[in-house]
Order: structure tokens, then C-alpha cells, then sequence
């Protein structure tokens, strides 16, 4: 007699919602990871270009910091799109699972 395996461990949708999932949530983190920290790392470590005027007395430093709330703006509306994509998997899988009960 075959044993169940756990809710949606055999169907292809939950394994591809996993697997997308998880690329991306990896993937966002990293790329945020490196924004985030490029800011300190260049103020420590590169001076003049932090300093150097980009127009009038605006600095480097503060374009870069303002982009930093720019890119959580943009990051979060990136998930928002794709987190779509995520619930229809989610919505197949569930289907699936009630399927084969």
C-alpha cells in the first residue's frame, strides 16, 4: 500500500509555485541586500565620489540615498506584480489537491 504523501508534494503546480517563489523571493533579497549596503560601503570607502556634485549643492551621496527609498518603492511594486502570478499557481495547486481527495 502506498503511503499519502504531504498536501501537494505530488502535484506539478505546488512544486512550480515553490520553485518560482523561491527564486524570486532569493533573487530580491540579494539585489536589496547589495543596494542597500552599496550606500555605507561607498560612503566608507569612496569618499570623493559621495561628495561630487551632481547639480547645484546635491551630492552623490544624497542621490544615492534618496534612491534607496525609490527602490523599495519599485521592489514592492515588482512583488506586487508578480505575487499574481503566485496566487494562480497557489489557486491550481489548491484545485488540484481538492481534486484528488
Amino acid at each position: 500500500m502506498q503511503q499519502a504523501q504531504p498536501y501537494g508534494r505530488q502535484d506539478d503546480a505546488f512544486r512550480r509555485l515553490v520553485a518560482e517563489r523561491n527564486r524570486f523571493t532569493v533573487s530580491m533579497t540579494v539585489l536589496f541586500l547589495v543596494l542597500y549596503f552599496l550606500l555605507p560601503v561607498l560612503a566608507g570607502y569612496n569618499k570623493p565620489l559621495m561628495a561630487s556634485k551632481v547639480f547645484g549643492n546635491v551630492t552623490f551621496g544624497y542621490v544615492m540615498a534618496f534612491m534607496e527609498f525609490v527602490m523599495g518603492w519599485v521592489m514592492a511594486a515588482v512583488y506586487m506584480v508578480r505575487v499574481r502570478g503566485f496566487d494562480r499557481l497557489a489557486a491550481q495547486a489548491s484545485a488540484n489537491a481538492g481534486a484528488r481527495a
